[in-house]
C-alpha cells in the first residue's frame, strides 16, 4: 500500500503515512532527450512513455503501473486498484496498445493498490499473474483484508481472490518475447514482494514496487519501510527488509529504475539514477532499518496490538478488552490498573490476564482514571464492586465517579494521588477532550513512561475523523485542548500508553516520535 514515513508509520501518519497515501500518486514526468535511444521520459500523471517500449500509466492514484511492449506482446507490472482495471484499459487505449496482446501480469506485491485489477484482467485477456510466493496465499484467497490494505482504511473497496498461475521464490528467469526478466525477491513490504529486472533494448530496468516507492533518497517514504514498524498482522518485516535491501546493493546499478509510487508533490524524478545514487538510496534504508532493529532488540518491540505483554518489568500491556487496551503496573503498594473501559465484563476478563502475567491471586489495590468519560469507566461500577479498590479520579470528574462507585468507595483526587507514595508519579490535568482528563507521568525501569488517555491521540483515517467531530464548533475546546498538548510538550515520554492506540502501534517512542504526535495533533485541531 502507498506511503507512510521513512523512518515510521507510523501513517503513519508520525511515520505519517495519511498524508503520505494522499499525496503519493503517480508523479509528473517531464520529458528528456536521451543521447540512445529515441525518448526518454521522467514520470508523469497520464500515461506515458518512459523509454522506447516501456510506458506509465499514472492515472491510478495511489500507485503505478508500467507496461513493457515485447516482440510477443505486452508485459503489465502491477494493475492498479480498480477491481475492474478500467483505468488500465483506457490508459492501454490512450497509449495505442492492444490489451487483447496482454501476455503476464506481474504483481510486485499483494496490496490492493497493485493487485486488484489483475484477476479481471486476467479473464478478459488470458494473461498469466506472477508473484511472490510469500503473498500467493492471500492473493487467492482475497484475504485477510490486512493483507491488501495495511493500515490505509479503503472504504467501500473490498479485496478478492487472483489466481495466482506462477508463484516466484526470487531468481526465476523467464522471457516474453526478446525481453527477458529476473524474478528478484525483496521481502520486508509484504512477505511476498518481488522487484522485476528487465533486460529490454539494450537497458537493464528495474520495477521496484513498494520495495523503492519514489526515487528521492531524503524524502520521507521513499522506501516502503513503514511496514517494517507495524505489528506482525500487517506482514511487514524490518530484518527481511534490510536484507533485501543489501541484496540489491550487492547488484550494478540498474539504468532505470521504475518505483510503486512516483509521487506528486515532489520534483519531477529521472528515472536514471547514477551508481552513487541508486546505493545512497539503498544505504538510507539500510542504515535506517539496521537502527530499528537494534532498538527491538534493545527494548522489544512492544506492539499495542491485543497481543498481552510485559513493556517493563512490572509493567504489562494484558491486551485489549472490547477494543480497549487495558495496562496494568506492579506497584509497592499492589497492583494498579490504568482506566475501567469495555463494561461489567471486565470483571471476568481480568482474573485470567493477570494469571498469564504471573499475578494470580493477587489483589487489584487502585483503578488509575484518564478520564472521567463512559469510555474509561464503563467497567468501573462492576470492578470496584468486585474488588474493592480506591479509584484515582480526575478532580474535575470527582462528583462523577464517585456515583458511578459503590458506596463507601475510596475516590482520590489526581492532584493527591502523588503524595501518597505509592510510586514516583506526576498527574497532569488535561482538558478539551472527553468528561474530564488527566495524564500519569512515572519512572520505570529507568525509563519515563505516560499513560495519557485520549489526549493526544496517534493519527489515523479514523482518529482524525473523530477529532473533526469532537471539535466541530467548539472553539474553546479547542484552545482547551491545543493547550493540554502544550502542557504534554515537555514530558517526553519514552514509553506512551495511550487509550486508544492505532493500528497497533510499539508503545517506545524514539527519536521525534512525541513531537511529531504532538504537533500531528495540533495541525489536526487548529
Amino acid at each position: 500500500m502507498g506511503g507512510s514515513g521513512g523512518r515510521r508509520t507510523q501513517l503513519f501518519v508520525g511515520l505519517s503515512g495519511l498524508a503520505l497515501i494522499i499525496a503519493g500518486s503517480a508523479a509528473v514526468w517531464l520529458s528528456v532527450r536521451s543521447s540512445e535511444q529515441g525518448e526518454l521520459q521522467v514520470l508523469s500523471a497520464v500515461a506515458g512513455k518512459v523509454a522506447p517500449g516501456v510506458y506509465l500509466l499514472g492515472e491510478l492514484s495511489p500507485s503505478a503501473s508500467y507496461v513493457v511492449e515485447t516482440t510477443d506482446g505486452l508485459v503489465l507490472v502491477d494493475s492498479g486498484m480498480e477491481a475492474n482495471a478500467a483505468a488500465v484499459t483506457a490508459q492501454l487505449g490512450q497509449l495505442h496498445l492492444d490489451k487483447s496482446k496482454l501476455h503476464a501480469i506481474l504483481l510486485t506485491h499483494v496490496h490492493g493498490d497493485h493487485s486488484l485489477g489483475a484477476a479481471h484482467l486476467r479473464a478478459l485477456t488470458g494473461a498469466k499473474v506472477y508473484a511472490g510466493k510469500g503473498d500467493a496465499r492471500p492473493l487467492r484467497e482475497g484475504r485477510p483484508r490486512e493483507a491488501f490494505f495495511s493500515t490505509f482504511d479503503s472504504v467501500g473497496v473490498d479485496p478478492h481472490p487472483t489466481t495466482v498461475d506462477f508463484e516466484l521464490s526470487g531468481d526465476e528467469v523467464f522471457a516474453v518475447g526478446a525481453t527477458r526478466f529476473t524474478a528478484l525477491a525483496a521481502p520486508g513490504h509484504t512477505p511476498g514482494s518481488v522487484c522485476y529486472l528487465a533486460d529490454h533494448r539494450g537497458k537493464r530496468i528495474l520495477f521496484t514496487g513498494d520495495v523503492i516507492q519514489c526515487l528521492r533518497p531524503a524524502a520521507r517514504g521513499a522506501l516502503g519501510t513503514y511496514a517494517a514498524y507495524l505489528p506482525p498482522r500487517y506482514r511487514g518485516s524490518a530484518e527481511d527488509y534490510l536484507a533485501s535491501l543489501r541484496r540489491l546493493r550487492e547488484l550494478p546499478a540498474p539504468d532505470l529504475v521504475l518505483p510503486g509510487h512516483p509521487r506528486m508533490d515532489l520534483p519531477a524524478q529521472d528515472p536514471r539514477m547514477t551508481a552513487g545514487q541508486w546505493h545512497g538510496l539503498l544505504e538510507a534504508g539500510i542504515a535506517e532499518l539496521t537502527t530499528l532493529l537494534d532498538r527491538y532488540r534493545k527494548d522489544g518491540a512492544n506492539f499495542l496490538d491485543g497481543n498481552a505483554k510485559e513493556l517493563l518489568p512490572g509493567l504489562r500491556y494484558l491486551g485489549d478488552y472490547e477494543q480497549a487496551p487495558v495496562y496494568c503496573l506492579d506497584t509497592p503498594k499492589g497492583l494498579c490498573l490504568f482506566d475501567a473501559p469495555g463494561g461489567s465484563g471486565l470483571v471476568d476478563w481480568l482474573p485470567s490476564r493477570l494469571k498469564d502475567a504471573g499475578w494470580e491471586g493477587r489483589r487489584l489495590e487502585a483503578i488509575l482514571l484518564t478520564s472521567a468519560d463512559t469510555k474509561a469507566t464503563l467497567g468501573l461500577p462492576a470492578l470496584v464492586e468486585s474488588a474493592h479498590c480506591s479509584v484515582v479520579a480526575p478532580e474535575a470528574g470527582m462528583e462523577l465517579v464517585r456515583k458511578l462507585c459503590p458506596e463507601g468507595t475510596t475516590v482520590i483526587p489526581g492532584a493527591e494521588f502523588a503524595k501518597l507514595q505509592w510510586f514516583e508519579v506526576s498527574v497532569i490535568r488535561l482538558r478539551g477532550r472527553g468528561v474530564a482528563a488527566q495524564a500519569f507521568r512515572f519512572g520505570w525501569a529507568g525509563k519515563t513512561v505516560l499513560a495519557s488517555g485520549r489526549i493526544p491521540v496517534k493519527m489515523s483515517q479514523a482518529t482524525i475523523l473523530q477529532l473533526m467531530r469532537d471539535f466541530v464548533g467548539t472553539g474553546d475546546r479547542s484552545v482547551e485542548y491545543l493547550a493540554s498538548l502544550e502542557a504534554l510538550r515537555p514530558l517526553n515520554p519514552q514509553l506512551w500508553l495511550p487509550a486508544a492506540p492505532v493500528h497497533g502501534q510499539n508503545a517506545n517512542l524514539y527519536d521525534r516520535d512525541w513531537e511529531d504526535v504532538l504537533d500531528e495533533n495540533r495541525r489536526m485541531v487548529r
